[in-house]
Formats: structure tokens, sequence, C-alpha cells
């Protein structure tokens, strides 16, 4: 079974939060802040806590309500379109290049999923508080990570 699909809610947040804080120039998925150990540290870290206090959950309505541009370090600018039957249209934004995908919300996190290229991604969409800047995790081909902007 897919790595991503075994990902709790938690673990997103706690990956997502490795990777915006701690871990910026990594690129593989770190299984070892997978154990329970690392979890338990780092979710009663205070830091994490102040970071956590920043993020809120998304609303079908707002998802829905106009396009997305997801930017990736990489400087890979995508453009979704979220449809209200949970189907997405992918373009991106300095080709003709189209994809199609799946998304919903599940506590919160806008959960993304689609093919493009040979490669899967699975994208978790976390809202911020206090500007319409939102963070993202996105695993590709089940190992390797990056952090996006949306």
């Amino acid at each position: 079974m897919p790595i991503n699909t075994l990902l709790s809610e938690i673990d997103r947040k706690v990956i997502l939060f490795t990777f915006e804080k701690r871990a910026q120039n990594k690129s593989q998925l770190p299984f070892s802040i997978l154990s329970e150990e690392y979890r338990t540290y780092i979710v009663t870290e205070g830091e994490y806590i102040l970071w956590e206090l920043e993020k809120r959950k998304l609303q079908e309505g707002e998802v829905i309500a106009h396009s997305w541009m997801i930017t990736s370090k990489n400087n890979v600018s995508l453009v979704f379109k979220f449809e209200k039957n949970n189907q997405l249209q992918i373009q991106s934004l300095f080709s003709d290049s189209h994809h199609s995908g799946r998304w919903l919300i599940e506590h919160g996190i806008l959960k993304v999923q689609f093919d493009s290229d040979g490669h899967s991604y699975d994208i978790s969409i976390i809202a911020n508080n206090n500007r319409s800047i939102h963070s993202a995790l996105q695993i590709r081909d089940d190992y390797n990570v990056n952090l996006l902007k949306v």
C-alpha cells in the first residue's frame, strides 16, 4: 500500500512542519519522522504548537469558488480548478499541458491526487489563518517530498 494513503492528518502536519521549519533542503521522505516517538515529541514542542495555531481548516465553498495557483521551490506553477463533483482540472501556467485529478477535504485538509508524465502526485493543502497563501506537502511517487505554496 502506498505510503501516502497511510498518512494520518497529524502525520501530514508533522511532515509539513518539518519541511517548512527544519529540513528545507531535503527532498526524500524522511521515514524517521513517521515514528511515534518523533511525532509525540514534535506535537508537544512549542514551535510546532505556534505553527499549528497559524493554520485553519478549509471549507468546500472556498475551494470551488475560484482557481488556485500552486508553485514549488523549483518554480513549477500550476493552476488548479476544483469542481463540485470532486473532479480537478490542472493546467500548467506556462505550457499547454492539462491533466485531471480528484480532490477531497478530510479534517480540513484539502487532499489532491493526480497522475502526470508517469508520476503520481499526492498533495495535502493546509490553510493559513493570517494570509491567503497556504502551505502544501507534495509527495511524488510515494517517496519524493516537496513543499508547495498555494
